[in-house]
């Protein structure tokens, strides 16, 4: 399978899945969280090699990472930094033209994200899922887990938008 990285089509395609992929989050909270932690951990081992994310910087430019006082002086002028407490989307000042300038030196939320590495992935479905839609890594590997547990979407009367 071709990986795909181009953000558009991605935000597409996850707006044209969002009912396929809750059907897939149900099915997959019934599987063995153990053998699917390895497989997603082998996955995105993967396409990690194949999609460097600093090539994107989607997820700096969509997400809010949850950070400290600490944390967030690091990357919000001390000024700002209530107002950004609570933001829900914050302007990174280490973040140009789609890339890190402090990447070595990011928050600890940034380092882990997009959490595909994490154990217990069965439990983190509903974060995977708001990720799909902005991450390739997210995206990519969800499609190929799909592919790999032979799982396809069964349109039913319950699921039908």
């Amino acid at each position: 399978m071709k990986l795909e990285s181009d953000l558009k089509k991605i935000e597409q395609i996850a707006k044209q899945r969002q009912t396929e992929n809750k059907s897939f989050q149900t099915y997959l909270k019934q599987q063995d969280s153990e053998k699917i932690d390895k497989i997603v951990h082998r996955l995105y081992k993967e396409v990690e090699n194949q999609i460097d994310c600093r090539d994107c910087g989607n997820c700096c430019q969509k997400l809010r990472p949850i950070a400290s006082h600490k944390e967030l002086s690091k990357f919000v002028a001390e000024e700002n930094i209530e107002a950004f407490m609570y933001a829900e989307c914050i302007q990174c000042m280490h973040h140009k033209d789609k890339v890190c300038t402090d990447y070595l030196n990011r928050p600890e939320e940034c380092r882990l994200f997009p959490y595909l590495g994490e154990d217990d992935f069965i439990t983190k479905t509903y974060s995977a899922l708001i990720n799909y839609e902005i991450c390739p890594h997210v995206f990519n590997v969800l499609e190929l887990l799909k592919i790999e547990l032979e799982w396809s979407y069964k349109e039913t009367p319950d699921n039908k938008k």
